[in-house]
């Protein structure tokens, strides 16, 4: 699914009003028609009172409808509406509609004392996404207010009001904070971004049947990644199929007490599909690896504590290091090393891997088409600090272009940054995922795909989602709190099925 910037949104409107010859006040009523449906799913409607703060432009206009549409379903319903002399003439004509329904529509002013009762849902449809500037002062005591008032619920229109689609909104400006966002068709690339954690709690993106030649003709260098994307995009076996067609997978890792890091790696390897998987451990690892992962063939350092020597890749498909691997002074120096003599291997590189090439600034040595995959701390380690989460996009596009390696940058909608300049937000997953290990077993999951022949930025989408889904199978049995890194393993056969239905 693509991404689009708020100018492609709004062409998107007008094409979707020429070519299906409707008014945009019927495509309106479509779009709001959808934010309505989820909310009669979402609560009882015939025991749920909504209070809907309008705008004075097309979102109030949505938001105008959903009054009209919730009153005609047997909801309680209350507009304020932003007082001024002039509306848009879609807001205009749902005022008028609202006439004869019996509904309470107040005209309020940033001034005005606003009242709502703590069992209220309070509906967000204030600015939208054309807001191309903070917004000013004024408003900050209404949205104090909207923000603080105790209710059961906060609900925004397509965008919370006061969140800028397509540029970084300044940590201090004032937004609605939502509980969930319904958006129109496309995602918006700011309600995917960590730096909107407090506005966006819960996003779902509504199809209102726009315009789909105007959506496949227009360009777009971002995308959600879902479902029917990776669909398309995984292989399956044959009855004659050995292990050889599904690769042979090296993971590099492990020192004294964090063993368990490559264990978890390299099952999630095997539980993607590796033909076969070795782990290469410093001597305290043998019997550990060896009787959790009996599956897992294991080779060892010299060195009882840490790795000190880096075996030969000739035999593998495909290479992932770093899980638990440590910081010694001697695990760097023959890193180091290992990167130089090995430059025409794509790796899989994560976690101490990714710090000890930040400390010894050595990520030109990183071959080619490799996927680095850091968590926030490692990207700053390697990256130094940016301003905001558009930023820091835009310095890793740069890099992956540079260096011609791919980012997997880990977090809510993890991303996936391609040497082309191509970013890709994942869909999947949890907040449960936020737990020791889960950064290893993706690694695993990365590497078995790169080792079954995928390319370096399918391996990366595939396995970011299917890490994801893997995840959210998990929590159909496992509360999100109790949700360890080897429930992920142990559910990615159930979402290779789900991906399979």
């Amino acid at each position: 699914m693509k991404i689009f910037t708020t100018a492609q949104m709004q062409a998107l409107d007008k094409e979707t009003v020429s070519n299906q010859y409707i008014s945009s006040f019927k495509l309106m009523e479509r779009a709001t028609t959808k934010v309505f449906e989820r909310l009669q799913t979402r609560h009882k409607l015939y025991q749920t009172s909504f209070v809907i703060f309008c705008g004075i432009g097309n979102n109030g206009g949505d938001g105008l409808t959903l009054a009209r549409l919730l009153k005609e379903g047997g909801a309680m319903v209350k507009v304020f509406l932003v007082q001024t002399k002039k509306y848009s003439p879609d807001n205009a004509q749902n005022q008028d509609l609202l006439e004869d329904r019996d509904i309470n529509v107040e005209k309020f002013t940033t001034k005005s004392k606003l009242k709502v009762k703590k069992d209220d849902v309070i509906v967000d449809a204030l600015f939208g996404i054309g807001l191309h500037d903070p917004l000013e002062e004024e408003w900050r005591p209404i949205f104090d207010f909207l923000n603080e008032t105790p209710c059961l619920e906060r609900i925004s229109i397509d965008i919370p009001s006061g969140l800028l689609a397509d540029v970084s909104t300044p940590k201090d400006a004032i937004v609605f904070k939502a509980d969930i966002v319904y958006t129109f068709q496309l995602p918006k690339t700011a309600l995917l971004l960590s730096d909107a954690k407090e506005y966006v709690r819960e996003l779902e993106i509504l199809d209102i049947g726009s315009d789909s030649e105007c959506i496949e003709n227009t360009k777009s260098d971002s995308y959600y990644v879902e479902q029917e994307k990776v669909k398309g995009l995984v292989k399956s076996g044959t009855k004659f199929s050995s292990k050889d067609d599904f690769g042979r997978v090296l993971l590099i890792g492990g020192s004294k007490g964090m063993i368990g890091a490559m264990t978890l790696a390299a099952k999630s390897a095997m539980y993607t599909g590796s033909g076969v998987v070795t782990a290469y451990v410093p001597n305290c690892g043998y019997t550990i690896m060896q009787t959790v992962v009996p599956e897992v063939m294991c080779a060892t350092c010299d060195n009882e504590n840490h790795i000190t020597t880096y075996p030969s890749l000739e035999h593998y498909n495909a290479v992932g290091i770093g899980c638990g691997i440590g910081l010694h002074k001697e695990t760097a120096t023959a890193l180091i090393t290992f990167l130089k003599e090995n430059k025409d291997k794509k790796l899989v590189i994560d976690a101490d891997a990714l710090n000890i090439i930040s400390e010894h600034k050595c990520l030109d040595k990183v071959p080619a088409e490799s996927i680095l995959t850091p968590h926030e701390k490692e990207l700053k380690r390697l990256i130094g600090e940016w301003d905001n989460d558009f930023d820091k996009i835009s310095k890793v596009k740069a890099l992956a272009k540079k260096h011609n390696i791919v980012f997997v940058l880990k977090g809510a909608h993890t991303i996936t940054i391609a040497p082309d300049e191509t970013v890709y937000f994942n869909s999947s997953g949890n907040w449960g995922m936020a737990t020791a290990g889960a950064g290893d077993t993706l690694t695993g999951m990365i590497t078995s795909l790169v080792g079954q022949g995928y390319m370096s930025k399918e391996a990366a989408i595939i396995g970011v989602y299917l890490h994801g889904l893997a995840g959210d199978c998990a929590i159909e049995k496992i509360h999100p709190h109790s949700l360890v890194a080897s429930d992920i393993s142990k559910h990615i056969s159930t979402a290779y099925n789900r991906l399979a239905d």
